[in-house]
C-alpha cells in the first residue's frame, strides 16, 4: 500500500509481493505457488473485519479488490453529532478464495490507485466534501495503510508489530488481538560489552538471524522490540517475553554470547545462559549458526524454557486457550494414555471450532488422528480425517513446517511415498531449527530404508534435545537395530522409560540380539497378556508406520523368534 501511495501501483504484482514482501527467492512462480493469493485473501478478511468493528467510523476505506493486488482508497460519509445518524455502507462480503482460483493480474489491466480528491477551498463543508485532506490526516492514512500492508507481510512470518510511542500520538490506541493466546516474544538489539577488539560476529547479523529463526516456530509470535521510552512498562505492555542478547569480548581475543530471557512486564529473569563463539572455516556464518541453534532449541523445543514457563501459568479453573491446547498435545505425545487422549482431542476440537484459522490446532489434531491410525486406536477413517486436517493446516499456514511433516507421515501411510517425502524436505527447508522437524523427518527416512540420512537427522535432534521425546528414542533405536549396532541399541533402550508397548518391544529386541532370549520373552510377556497388536498382529501394525516391507519383515521375524513362532537365528545374526 505504501507503493500505491507513492504512485508506484504498476509495481504491485504477485511476483513482486512474493519476492520483496514475503521473502521468496527469484525463482518464485506465481502461477504454480499460491502464497500471494492466500495472503491476499487473508488481508481482505482482516480489512473487512476492521471496518466492521473498530474502523466503522473511518471516512476513508482501504479495499483490495478480488483479482487484484493494488489497493483502492474510497471515502464514505460518516455520521457526526450535527447530522442524522447514518449507517456506513457495509463492505462486500469476503469469501475466502481457493488457492488456485485467483489468476495472476495482468500488467495491462492493473489499475492505478484512486487519488483522494481535494475539496474546493471555498465550498461549504457538507456531505462527502466535509473531509479535508490535511498533513495530519495524510500521516494517519500512511500509518493505517502501512498497518494493513503489515498484515500481508508480517503475519505471514508470524511477526506482529508493536505501535511505537510516536504513532500513539497519531492514532487511537486499541488493544492487540490474540485470538489463539500464543506468547509474544521480542528480541532486543544485540549489545556489545567488554574489552576492545574485533568480533567474529556482527551484532546486526546475529539479531537478524535470531529473529528469522525464532519466527519460524508456530507456537509463538515474534514481535518488534519495544521502543525506548520514559515508561518501559508501557512500551512492553503487550509482550510476554523479551530476549536480551549480548556479545561479550573476553580476554585473549575470546568472545561469547550471553542471553537472558525476561518475563514481561516485570522483567523477571526466566533463563540465562552463555555460549562461546567459535569461528570455523566458513567465517561469520559458521559462527552465527551454532548461536542461533543454541537459543532456539533452549527456548522452543516441546519442553523448553518458554513452554515450561507457560505451563506454570495455566489455571485449571479457566477454559484453556488454543495455545494451551498445544501444550496439552505435547504432553500427550510424551505420556500417551486414553484419558489424556480424549481430553486433548476435545481441547483441540474446541480450539479450531472457536478459531477456524488456527493452523497449529489443525496440525496437532491431524497428528492425533494419525497416531490413532498407527496404533489402531481409531476407526477406519482416522487416516483420511488426519489428511483433511493437515491439508487445511497447509492452506492456513503454507510456511508451517509441522503441517508439512504431518502431511509427510500421512501420505507415506497412504502409499504415496514420493509425495510424502517431498513434504518432509519442505519441512526441513522451512524450519531446520526445530528438533521436532529433524526427529520426525529423520524417523520417516529410517522407516523407508534411508537409514544413514535419517540417522544423521536424528543425531542432530538428539544434540538439541533437553528431554527424551519418545519418537526420537524409538527411531534412533530402530536405526541402530537395522545397522546391527548393539551398543547404540543399548543406549537408546536405556533412554526409554519402559512403560509403552514400543519401549517394551525395543528392550525385548535388544535382549534377544544380545542372546538373552529368556529375558526377551519376559520383556514381551505384558504385551502377550494384554493381547497387544505388537505380538498378536505385528505385521499389520508395523506396516502402518514403516513403509519398507523389508524392515517390517525383519522386525516381525525377530518378534516371532522371541515368542517361539520363528527361528532364533532371525535375532541372533
Amino acid at each position: 500500500m505504501t507503493q500505491t501511495l507513492a504512485g508506484n501501483a504498476d509495481r504491485i504484482k504477485g511476483y513482486t509481493i512474493a519476492v520483496e514482501a514475503l521473502g521468496r527467492d527469484a525463482s518464485f512462480d506465481p502461477n504454480s505457488q499460491s502464497i500471494v493469493r492466500t495472503e491476499a485473501a487473508r488481508l481482505r478478511q482482516e480489512l473487512d473485519r476492521y471496518y466492521a468493528e473498530a474502523g466503522r467510523d473511518e471516512p476513508v476505506r482501504i479495499a483490495l479488490p478480488r483479482g487484484r493486488y493494488v489497493p483502492v482508497f474510497t471515502r464514505v460519509e460518516v455520521a457526526t453529532a450535527a447530522s442524522e445518524p447514518t449507517t456506513p455502507a457495509a463492505p462486500e462480503p469476503v469469501v475466502a478464495e481457493a488457492p488456485t482460483a485467483l489468476p495472476e493480474p495482468s500488467p495491462e489491466v492493473t489499475p492505478a490507485a484512486e487519488p483522494l480528491p481535494q475539496p474546493a477551498p471555498q465550498e461549504p463543508a457538507r456531505g462527502l466534501s466535509r473531509f479535508r485532506v490535511t498533513p495530519a490526516w495524510l500521516a494517519i492514512l500512511a500509518v493505517v495503510a502501512y498497518a494493513a500492508f503489515d498484515v500481508l507481510l508480517i503475519d505471514h512470518w508470524n511477526l506482529h508489530r508493536i505501535i511505537t510511542a510516536a504513532e500513539e500520538a497519531s492514532i487511537a490506541p486499541r488493544p492487540a488481538r490474540r485470538r489463539t493466546g500464543e506468547p509474544w516474544l521480542a528480541v532486543e538489539p544485540v549489545a556489545v560489552v567488554g574489552a576492545e577488539g574485533a568480533l567474529a560476529v556482527t551484532p546486526d547479523a546475529l539479531h537478524a538471524r535470531l529473529v528469522n529463526a525464532l519466527a519460524r516456530f508456530e507456537d509463538i509470535a515474534v514481535v518488534a522490540a519495544p521502543a525506548r521510552t520514559p515508561d518501559p512498562a508501557q512500551a512492553s505492555a503487550d509482550l510476554d517475553y523479551l530476549l536480551v542478547p549480548k556479545l561479550v569480548r573476553a580476554a585473549a581475543g575470546q568472545s561469547f554470547l550471553s542471553v537472558r530471557l525476561l518475563a514481561m512486564p516485570e522483567r523477571r529473569v526466566v533463563w540465562h545462559d552463555e555460549i562461546a563463539i567459535e569461528v570455523g572455516d566458513g567465517g561469520q556464518g559458521s559462527a552465527v549458526e551454532p548461536l542461533v541453534v543454541f537459543v532456539t532449541s533452549a527456548l522452543l523445543q516441546p519442553f523448553g524454557i518458554i513452554p515450561a514457563s507457560e505451563r506454570r501459568k495455566r489455571d485449571p479453573a479457566v477454559a484453556p486457550s488454543p495455545y494451551q491446547c498445544t501444550l496439552v498435545s505435547a504432553e500427550l505425545a510424551r505420556y500417551f494414555d486414553p484419558q489424556r487422549r480424549e481430553h486433548t482431542r476435545d481441547c483441540l476440537e474446541a480450539a479450531i471450532r472457536d478459531e477456524p484459522a488456527f493452523a497449529l490446532g489443525h496440525v496437532l489434531l491431524a497428528r492425533l488422528h494419525y497416531r490413532d491410525h498407527v496404533f489402531g486406536n481409531g476407526g477406519p477413517g482416522s487416516l483420511e480425517t488426519a489428511l483433511g486436517l493437515a491439508r487445511r493446516a497447509v492452506e492456513l499456514a503454507p510456511s508451517s513446517a509441522r503441517a508439512h511433516y504431518t502431511l509427510m507421515h500421512i501420505q507415506v501411510a497412504r502409499g504415496h511415498l514420493e509425495r510424502g517425502l517431498a513434504h518432509g524436505e519442505r519441512a526441513l527447508a522451512l524450519n531446520p531449527y526445530d528438533l521436532r522437524v529433524l526427529m520426525q523427518v529423520g524417523g520417516q527416512l529410517v522407516t523407508v530404508g534411508e537409514v544413514d540420512r535419517g540417522l544423521a537427522l536424528l543425531q542432530r535432534a538428539r544434540r538439541l534435545a533437553v528431554s527424551n521425546p519418545a519418537p526420537l528414542a524409538w527411531s534412533t533405536f530402530l536405526a541402530a537395530f537395522l545397522k546391527d549396532d548393539v551398543a547404540a541399541m543399548a543406549v537408546e533402550a536405556d533412554r526409554m522409560p519402559g512403560a509403552s508397548d514400543l519401549d517394551r518391544l525395543a528392550r525385548a529386541l535388544l535382549l534377544a540380539r544380545q542372546g538373552d532370549m529368556a529375558g526377551a520373552r519376559t520383556a514381551l510377556a505384558p504385551l502377550e497378556e494384554r493381547g497387544s497388536a505388537f505380538v498378536e498382529r505385528p505385521r499389520e501394525l508395523l506396516a502402518r508406520s514403516i513403509a519398507s516391507p523389508a524392515i517390517v519383515d525383519r522386525i516381525v521375524a525377530a518378534i516371532e523368534a522371541i515368542t517361539g513362532d520363528g527361528p532364533t537365528s532371525q535375532v541372533l545374526r
